[in-house]
């Protein structure tokens, strides 16, 4: 991680400048790298999937995932660019919640069209118009401007559907839109979006899911590397005198559920808020930070959801063994330790015995008697 500062002359500029230094400062944590280099080789997989869904918690970082990315592939472009002035490297949207219950999809269309900067987009925001002569519209513009990626934030909207058939229908939509413009779809956004995920065989062979997650208060690798997260922050941080949040580094991961997102926003608004009251504040201490932390009930919010979405994660581990078992394999075995015993079983939660020598029947008491086999 970079240990460097902010630069000093900083110290001598507007409150504004300050704090647009530090909005716009990003530090590259492994999480996200990790999660950046899967989402790029899904990108660039030859035969790759038509759409890559990216998932975590609220907060960990996946809008600043997008924007990594976007920066590694228009640089990667800047050769074509200069060719082919019509190409777009990347291009995406932010998905909007509906106001009725059901997706609104011709909104949809009109956004995309608008970022990929339609020339003749004043003539089709017109909502008389049918889904149909958008999506037309679209698929159009995707071949022409020729994105390697287009990106659905906050795509867990899309979920959002009066029944279970159009749910499917949402997904089906997006894999037939990417599959026509040849143009590989990334629908991102929270847990809420595994909803989406799996509802048909077709888009199972067509997609790929990559797990954004935050950092766990059980690993230790995670903590040290949370740790460093807050000391590099607190390093670029534009005040005189360094604060020492390190010192208070579980506190910042108790309000923050571990996501470096919150943390950087939850800094963001502490920083502004100081030296909007005193520009010449010198260092940011904990009593400011606690003020403007969010609470205990918020928190509790956003761990819950979180819990609930690594839970539905870790369920298609718990599958492996049960799809085994239906195609006529051994399910796969595993071994973990609970309360310092070690236990070994499968996927499913059935123990599992020690296998005897091959062959050999296994001790029990066979039944006896006379059984009737006249016809």
């Amino acid at each position: 991680m970079n240990q460097d500062s902010f630069p000093p002359q900083l110290l001598h500029q507007s409150v504004t400048e300050r704090v647009a230094y530090f909005e716009r400062y990003t530090m590259a944590h492994p999480h996200l790298l990790a999660a950046a280099q899967a989402l790029m080789q899904a990108i660039s997989e030859p035969a790759g999937a038509s759409l890559i869904f990216v998932f975590g918690p609220t907060g960990v970082g996946k809008s600043t995932l997008l924007r990594r990315v976007a920066q590694k592939l228009t640089e990667a472009a800047l050769c074509d660019l200069v060719m082919d002035k019509g190409r777009i490297p990347i291009a995406g949207i932010e998905a909007v919640s509906p106001e009725f219950s059901n997706f609104d999809w011709k909104d949809f269309y009109v956004r995309c069209l608008i970022a990929l900067k339609e020339p003749c987009i004043t003539k089709k925001i017109n909502y008389r118009e049918t889904k149909l002569t958008l999506r037309l519209a679209l698929e159009a513009a995707l071949r022409n401007r020729r994105p390697d990626a287009f990106y659905i934030d906050e795509a867990q909207n899309l979920g959002k559907v009066v029944s279970g058939r159009k749910l499917r229908d949402q997904s089906d939509c997006l894999k037939s839109i990417a599959n026509i413009s040849q143009v590989r779809l990334i629908p991102t956004g929270t847990y809420d979006l595994l909803t989406l995920l799996d509802l048909s065989d077709q888009l199972c062979r067509r997609s790929v899911n990559i797990h954004f997650p935050r950092y766990y208060a059980d690993c230790t690798s995670d903590i040290k590397t949370f740790k460093s997260v807050v000391q590099t922050f607190q390093r670029h941080l534009p005040l005189v005198e360094e604060p020492d949040l390190l010192q208070h580094w579980d506190y910042c991961y108790e309000r923050t559920i571990g996501c470096v997102g919150i943390l950087k926003d939850w800094l963001l608004r502490t920083l502004n808020a100081i030296l909007q009251t005193d520009e010449n504040t010198k260092t940011l201490k904990c009593k400011q930070l606690e003020k403007h932390a969010w609470s205990p009930r918020q928190c509790m919010t956003m761990l819950k959801a979180a819990l609930d979405g690594e839970e539905r994660v870790s369920e298609s581990e718990a599958l492996l063994s049960e799809m085994r078992l239906m195609m006529g394999l051994e399910p796969k075995i595993f071994q973990k330790k609970v309360g310092g015993e070690e236990l070994r079983g499968n996927n499913i939660g059935i123990p599992i015995k020690k296998a005897g020598a091959r062959g050999r029947r296994t001790p029990k008491r066979d039944k006896v008697g006379i059984k009737d086999y006249a016809e």
